[in-house]
């Protein structure tokens, strides 16, 4: 059984990315904490690279933080109005991740 988790960037109006396994706070948001915080710090607020760096992390990561190594399912992007999945976590501009379950 998945949880299926999507990840918002704010200021990005463009997509967001899918997860479609073990998208339950407990297996995703200390990776985004890290990476959010890390990114704020560092870059600042740029949306479209933060969502194209948010991409790269979800593998370059994959080991560190036990995501979904799969090179043909389990990740995704979606336009901003399609499924939500069980979970939704929203990179904010100041580093903070702030999750919604619908």
């Amino acid at each position: 059984m998945s949880t299926p988790a999507t990840i918002k960037v704010q200021g990005f109006k463009v997509a967001k990315l899918y997860k479609h396994w073990d998208g339950n706070p407990a297996s995703t948001l200390q990776w985004l904490e890290k990476f959010n915080e890390d990114f704020a710090l560092n870059r600042g607020d740029d949306p479209s690279y933060k969502f194209a760096q948010l991409i790269r992390s979800s593998a370059n990561d994959a080991e560190k933080y036990h995501l979904d190594p799969s090179k043909h399912t389990g990740w995704g992007v979606l336009s901003l109005d399609e499924y939500r999945g069980q979970y939704e976590y929203i990179l904010q501009t100041d580093g903070t991740v702030k999750v919604v379950q619908p």
